[in-house]
């Protein structure tokens, strides 16, 4: 297990730097989920009317003439999975490659990983805030500007529920239990 664990982690570092790098160097173009805005003739317009309902205008935006920066803080429309993904996956694997040796049940409560917990934790709140800002301060007025003003980025995920915050201040507790396990483990051996 210990090794189908190493190569998952260093598989995703490799498939991700690979995906990192061809996205940044890739002039073409990205597919952008968007929406009319409140401002824009398009907006609450039903593209489709059934009796049952309608269907209104959403779609995607295909920027053909990508800028570097564009190709860096707009999350396309593949799974959303970006470069801040990639980044993430490649610190949280990083950081799972150095707790690997630490995890196995003979040597569990040898050294104390407490903090390497807490950086997992610490790592996800940081990038799901990064993800908050980059959507709101690029992404949105970005859209807005090259469509001037009809449409804006229209986030597909789970941007207003902060799964990743959450999980990240679980992963935090996680790492002071185990620290006080830890803690406790060596004060066991110091009375034996």
């Amino acid at each position: 297990m210990y090794t189908r664990i190493k190569f998952s982690a260093w598989s995703i570092i490799i498939f991700c730097s690979l995906l990192a790098i061809m996205t940044l160097n890739d002039g073409s173009k990205i597919t952008v989920p968007v929406q009319p805005t409140l401002e824009s003739s398009f907006y609450d317009s039903t593209y489709k009317a059934y009796s049952s309902g309608a269907i209104q205008i959403s779609g995607n935006f295909i920027i053909t003439k990508t800028s570097f920066l564009q190709r860096l803080l707009i999350p396309t429309q593949f799974l959303e999975f970006d470069i801040l993904s990639c980044l993430l996956l490649i610190v949280l694997s990083t950081i799972i490659l150095k707790l690997l040796p630490h995890v196995h049940s003979q040597v569990l409560f040898k050294t104390d990983i407490s903090r390497w917990i807490q950086y997992i934790g610490w790592s996800l709140m940081i990038f799901w805030v990064l993800d908050i800002v980059r959507i709101f301060f690029y992404a949105i007025p970005e859209i807005k500007k090259l469509t001037n003003n009809e449409f804006m980025f229209r986030r597909t995920g789970y941007l207003m529920f902060p799964l990743q915050f959450w999980l990240g201040i679980g992963i935090i507790w996680v790492s002071k239990l185990y620290k006080n396990a830890f803690r406790l483990k060596q004060e066991q051996e110091l009375t034996i």
